[in-house]
């Protein structure tokens, strides 16, 4: 019985890491309600998840707290970014769908789809890049830019992990509402050390 809760345990590990995840998962969407903050509170939730994925164990609440005292304003300055390029891309939508008709809206559906995925991808990077390493903003956006081209496969996994819970609402929102209690408990702190883990290999060169 000694062993079974013995933090050696495969078992006890095992639980141990889906609480820090849902620990960080509520911290996540605490600091993300401002909405302002959200891009400091993905940062902050990036650093918790790198910690455990490379087994880091350095705890999760004070991290957290550093890593979004630490790189607020960066991580503020590209989620502004972000949010624009983005509100740009459904701007032009609006405006394909009231002009365009035909293969002409079809096309151009493609095309903004095709870039705000590829914007996405690019804000991907650049947070768990912030999240790891110190750099101008500039400097992250490039590097989140080439990354999201030459690491194609992975950019792809990220942008699905973080259009997840966008992509199930899309399909149904029935089935949405009830997976929301997963969001709200665990979600987006699994999504974050899986994302986390996919980048691995790229952190480690």
């Amino acid at each position: 019985m000694k062993n079974l809760f013995s933090l050696e345990n495969p078992v006890m590990q095992f639980l141990s890491r889906v609480g820090e995840m849902m620990i960080a998962n509520v911290l996540f969407l605490v600091c993300s309600l401002p909405i302002v903050t959200g891009g400091a509170a993905l940062t902050a939730l990036n650093r918790v998840m790198q910690n455990i994925a490379f087994g880091e164990d350095t705890g999760v609440v004070k991290p957290f707290f550093r890593a979004f005292r630490d790189n607020f304003r960066q991580a503020t300055i590209g989620w502004l970014i972000l949010l624009v390029f983005l509100a740009g891309m459904g701007g032009n939508l609006l405006l394909a769908v009231s002009y365009l008709t035909g293969n002409a809206l079809l096309v151009c559906k493609w095309v903004i789809g095709a870039l705000s995925v590829w914007i996405l991808s690019v804000g991907c990077w650049y947070f768990q890049l912030l999240a790891r390493y110190d750099n101008t903003v500039r400097q992250h956006l490039t590097n989140g830019a080439i990354l999201a081209v030459v690491k194609l496969p992975r950019t792809l996994c990220l942008a699905a992990l973080a259009l997840l819970p966008a992509l199930i609402a899309f399909v149904s929102m029935q089935v949405f509402f009830s997976t929301l209690v997963y969001w709200l408990v665990l979600g987006f702190g699994f999504a974050g050390f899986l994302s986390a883990s996919l980048l691995i290999p790229v952190f480690r060169q």
